[in-house]
């Protein structure tokens, strides 16, 4: 029972050694830089983010300043801080537009801003930055290793911003604001036509066009209901309205 309590102490002794090491440098590049990928693989994100940021600051030329770099930015996404993760990468990407790692760091920001998005229910403002870099990327290097995954998150981006327009849409139709209801439906069927909210936009738009007795328009987007989505739940709901 002595052994196993010595031993846990020890084991304890250890790990509280290790989380609180010198974060102090030494006179080595190659020396910290590898102290910095242990701080990583051990998990300890918050302590590699505080130590790269001075070693970044301290050999700004060193040959280990860009794979520093690019650690960092993982330690400070991995660490839940997105904010710091989206700088980190930005900041990469201005400075080393060029490098092999330029694909991996905008990915990267287009994860943090990801991240940082929220419900349809709320503006879209990070979400937009999200999809803007994801496509960039996508467009800029669309055999590259990360392109696939932008373009889901490029799909999924672009539901969430139309079903945010949808939703101030029915909020504006299900209190008689037909007008403004409009106005967001049509932001869906023009700039949104390849998302999931598609045909439910142009469902929404023919009923407001009916409530203000615009039935020549109501017509027109039925038809193209019919054209565009045929056999459609909100296509067969359209046929019910006129």
């Amino acid at each position: 029972m002595k052994l196993l309590l010595s031993l846990l102490l020890l084991s304890a002794f250890f790990i509280t050694s290790c989380a609180t090491a010198d974060l102090s440098l030494s006179k080595s590049a190659e020396q910290d830089f590898y102290k910095a990928e242990r701080l990583f693989e051990d998990e300890q994100y918050a302590r590699a983010v505080q130590y790269l940021g001075k070693f970044t600051a301290k050999y700004p030329y060193s040959s280990y300043i860009v794979p520093a770099k690019i650690i960092r930015i993982k330690a400070a996404y991995a660490n839940n801080e997105f904010i710091l993760s989206e700088t980190l990468a930005a900041r990469f990407i201005d400075a080393h537009p060029a490098h092999q790692q330029r694909d991996y760091a905008e990915y990267m920001l287009g994860m943090s801003y990801f991240k940082q998005s929220e419900s349809a229910k709320h503006e879209q403002v990070f979400s937009k930055k999200a999809k803007q870099t994801f496509t960039a990327l996508y467009q800029r290097n669309p055999n590259g290793e990360y392109a696939q995954e932008a373009k889901k998150y490029t799909q999924e981006l672009t539901n969430r911003i139309a079903e945010h327009e949808m939703f101030i849409g029915k909020f504006y139709a299900e209190r008689g604001l037909y007008v403004g209801a409009i106005n967001r439906f049509i932001v869906v069927k023009n700039n949104f036509s390849e998302s999931s909210a598609a045909p439910e936009s142009l469902y929404w738009l023919a009923s407001s066009y009916i409530a203000l007795a615009q039935q020549t328009y109501a017509q027109q987007i039925i038809k193209q209901l019919e054209k565009n989505f045929a056999g459609n739940e909100w296509q067969q709901k359209a046929e019910t309205l006129m």
